[in-house]
């Protein structure tokens, strides 16, 4: 297929400069599309916290649980779909291309290609998703190790989620479309999460591992005492 110059551009994407000569719009409605993912979102993380809840009876572990998971399933499939498919998901019309292009309105780098994007995208598919799910199966088992994980794992996030931020910020985040649902819903507020919930996480890990070891150090004091 032939794209003249005036369609070479033709995209709603910022910065308006971009090329993206095989874009092909949406055939899917946003409303549509946010209604899919809310609904699968809330499938999962419902399910999740049931399934944990039962298992565990702790709602702290429970929602433990489930923000693992979700983040298991939004790396290791969502997020690599992308990384398969990152030179040709502008051209592409299946559901999770058409999810990816809606959320571009946010983040048009998704469709240029970026490729320090696809460096931090690939650690999070390959290391981070791996990791979450081990954080999940230890809060599942109630496992000690839970903490470790759940430490290492929010790090990333932590790590992750302010690289993809700052990366962005020299150039007055360009890449986003200015009208306040995509910079504000889209960007700013469906990547926070990835913020919020991992430094809480992180001080819990933090204190639980600091009491344990406390707690290690008082009994091997009392015992060298005796």
């Amino acid at each position: 297929m032939e794209f003249h110059y005036e369609q070479y551009h033709h995209h709603p994407y910022y910065p308006r400069t971009l090329n993206l000569a095989h874009y092909v719009p949406n055939h899917i409605p946003m409303g549509t599309l946010l209604i899919i993912v809310g609904s699968t979102m809330g499938l999962i993380t419902t399910a999740s916290f049931v399934l944990a809840k039962y298992k565990t009876e702790k709602p702290s572990s429970a929602l433990r649980f489930t923000w693992f998971i979700l983040c298991s399933f939004l790396h290791c499939g969502f997020e690599a779909y992308w990384i398969y498919n990152h030179k040709t998901i502008a051209g592409q019309s299946d559901l999770l291309a058409e999810l990816w292009k809606e959320y571009a309105h946010g983040d048009s780098r998704y469709l240029a290609s970026d490729p320090v994007l696809l460096a931090l995208e690939t650690i999070t598919v390959c290391i981070w998703g791996p990791l979450c799910f081990l954080a999940a199966q230890a809060i599942w088992n109630n496992h000690p190790r839970q903490y470790l994980w759940q430490l290492v794992a929010s790090m990333a996030h932590l790590f992750s989620t302010t690289l993809y931020f700052v990366m962005d910020l020299p150039t007055g985040f360009a890449s986003c479309d200015p009208h306040p649902l995509y910079f504000w819903i889209y960007f700013v507020m469906f990547n926070s999460p990835w913020f919020i919930v991992p430094a809480i996480l992180l001080i819990q890990s933090s204190n639980t591992i600091s009491s344990a070891l406390k707690a290690v150090h008082s009994h091997n004091v009392k015992k060298k005492c005796l």
